[in-house]
Parts: structure tokens; C-alpha cells; sequence
């Protein structure tokens, strides 16, 4: 754990700093997309060895669904209301 923090805050220490070409930039980009590849592909990989959690991926998979909407739901509602009510002597 601590590994992948220090990595952290070195990459934001040199991204912080160092000026970096446009070509150095585009590079970058690359890096980073073939790491998130990787990355989900160990995941993937991960998910698919573990045997409890495919026999209860209908259950997984509800739940994450029922989350997803509700989270959405009360945003909404919550961005609605504030706007009304904090933003209503505000003219358009």
C-alpha cells in the first residue's frame, strides 16, 4: 500500500515540476493508456479466478443497480431543490 502511495506522490511531484514537450506529453498519454489497459485486465483477470464472486454476480450486479439508480436519483433531487431554493432570488 504505501508503494503505490509513494508512486503517487512522486508522479505528482514530477508532474508538479517538470515542464514536459508536446511530445513528451503524447508519450505520457500512451503510457498511461496501456497502463489502464493492464490495469483492468489484471482486474478482470482477478474477478474471473474468484469463484464466489461469479456465483454471485446476479446478486452483485442488482445491488450495484439499485445503487447506481438511487445515487442518481437523489442527486438529482438534491441539485434540484438547492437550486430552487438557494438560487431563487437569483434572476436568469
Amino acid at each position: 500500500m504505501w508503494s503505490i502511495l509513494l508512486v503517487l506522490l512522486a508522479g505528482i511531484i514530477i508532474g508538479a515540476t517538470v515542464k514536459l514537450s508536446d511530445k513528451m506529453k503524447s508519450y505520457n498519454s500512451k503510457f498511461q493508456f496501456v497502463g489502464v489497459v493492464f490495469l483492468l485486465f489484471t482486474m478482470g483477470v482477478s474477478l474471473g479466478l474468484n469463484k464466489s464472486i461469479l456465483n454471485n454476480l446476479k446478486n452483485i450486479g442488482l445491488k450495484s443497480l439499485v445503487f447506481a439508480v438511487l445515487t442518481s436519483a437523489f442527486s438529482i433531487i438534491m441539485v434540484y431543490f438547492t437550486t430552487k431554493f438557494i438560487l431563487k432570488g437569483e434572476k436568469k
